[in-house]
């Protein structure tokens, strides 16, 4: 009798093993997929205000056409329209066979760059190059430099290096165009050898909670002079819509120094912290989960506005001119 109790309990805790796997599994399916995605950032996206975003609509919508059977190539159409819709850089769905991304922030903008004139006809062929920074002088002793992507580290040495070889010049221009982003710590290191006045460059929030009120965790960032090699003297800030995330930020910390002029094209935006996390089906996903705004108020996830903008004339390519050096040249003679 003992032994039969035993086997029933047996077969029963398999029983409930294998519904339990049942459930697991069935929660594995293209709508619990789907609807996880939406709810996900229905709680925690930062941007829906501040874009106009009915998500509530958009879900409806872009979930209509799944079913249970849907392929997986049909499920990751349907998240790609939904998320396409954000509008955000930030923004990806990767599944193995195809990466989400909505890269209009810049694909709809004056390119405003060629490298290839910058490279032979600015920095030419004895720049210096350190840590990713490349750097010359420019006539009538203006400091040039460049820097195409924050995620190119630098040593403090080179730092220094870099601003004892410029204490002599002018002016300094500082190249960020085409700079897709990368370390935000870089993007502060950078900052700090060229403000003038401490205060406060940037302040943030995390969405909390699906309430559109629901934010917390407020920062405050703030920036001071560093106290090894800088440069504190007329300094023009060359952006163009490819600048993003960290060199978006980069911007946006330099906005509140008088000596520092941004002159160019808005930046492209990308002002929030992007957080990670994976479906049930294993495939990964992203999306901004922070504010970041000046301390005047201004949300920079949409771009940071120039003081003077600037479209490069087609000509001045002709010509083997860079039309936003060639102006940052004259303003600072």
């Amino acid at each position: 009798m003992r032994r039969f109790i035993l086997l029933t309990l047996i077969l029963l805790t398999l029983g409930a093993c294998e519904k339990a796997l049942m459930r697991e599994e069935a929660s594995n399916n293209p709508l619990a997929n789907y609807d996880e995605l939406w709810q996900r950032l229905n709680d925690r996206y930062a941007y829906f205000q501040i874009k106009n975003i009915n998500w509530d609509s958009l879900g409806t919508v872009y979930r209509a056409p799944l079913s249970l059977q849907s392929s997986d190539e049909e499920l990751f159409s349907a998240m790609d329209s939904l998320l396409y819709a954000l509008r955000d850089g930030h923004v990806n769905l990767i599944a193995p066979f195809d990466i989400n991304r909505n890269w209009e922030w810049y694909l709809n903008s004056p390119q405003n760059f060629n490298w290839e004139i910058v490279e032979r006809n600015y920095l030419g062929r004895d720049h210096k190059i350190a840590g990713g920074i490349r750097y010359v002088y420019l006539p009538d002793s203006i400091a040039y430099l460049y820097y195409g992507s924050f995620s190119s580290s630098f040593s403090t040495a080179q730092l220094d290096y870099i601003f004892n070889y410029f204490k002599d010049a002018k002016g300094l221009i500082v190249d960020v165009r085409n700079n897709g982003g990368g370390s935000l710590n870089n993007a502060f290191r950078l900052a700090e050898r060229l403000v003038k006045t401490a205060g406060p460059v940037l302040v943030t929030d995390q969405k909390t909670g699906p309430k559109p009120q629901d934010f917390g965790n407020d920062l405050q960032y703030n920036l001071s002079p560093s106290s090894r090699a800088n440069f504190t003297k007329n300094t023009i800030l060359l952006t163009n819509r490819s600048c993003y995330s960290a060199t978006n930020t980069f911007a946006a910390l330099l906005k509140s120094q008088a000596h520092i002029i941004q002159l160019g094209d808005t930046t492209g935006g990308g002002g929030g912290l992007p957080v990670d996390y994976e479906l049930p089906n294993g495939w990964n996903y992203r999306f901004s989960s922070t504010r970041s705004f000046l301390p005047t108020g201004e949300n920079i996830e949409m771009g940071v506005l120039p003081e003077f903008a600037l479209n490069i004339d087609s000509n001045d390519y002709r010509l083997g001119r860079d039309g936003f050096i060639e102006a940052a040249l004259l303003a600072l003679n």
